[in-house]
């Protein structure tokens, strides 16, 4: 939620998520590097992942992970997705990427 200082976590009051994204966090803080953490929703997946931005010190309006960003997806996770380990974007968005895109027509060739 946007506060007079920025951009701030609103909260989580319930569910599998609270504790997944306090242990992710946990994980981060013992990550070389600072990163600024944000969560990513994929509703289309039932998935939450937290998005550690490589710019600790942006000011929030990033809305699109960059090359030097992680993601760690949060239990539960859709399943071959590994929950708690941290992918970078390169890895992880076209396996989001290709289980988003709309399948086939029925009839239709695949493509080549």
């Amino acid at each position: 939620m946007l506060t007079p200082d920025g951009w701030s976590f609103s909260h989580f009051f319930e569910g599998p998520y609270v504790s997944a994204t306090e242990r992710a966090l946990h994980q981060a803080e013992g990550l070389p590097d600072a990163y600024q953490p944000r969560l990513l929703s994929v509703p289309e997946l039932y998935m939450l992942t937290l998005w550690l931005h490589a710019d600790p010190e942006t000011d929030g309006t990033t809305v699109t992970p960059g090359t030097a960003d992680l993601l760690v997806p949060l239990a539960p996770a859709p399943p071959g997705i590994a929950p708690h380990r941290p992918y970078p974007v390169a890895d992880l968005l076209p396996v989001l990427s290709t289980r988003l895109a709309p399948p086939p027509l029925l009839g239709s060739a695949a493509p080549a």
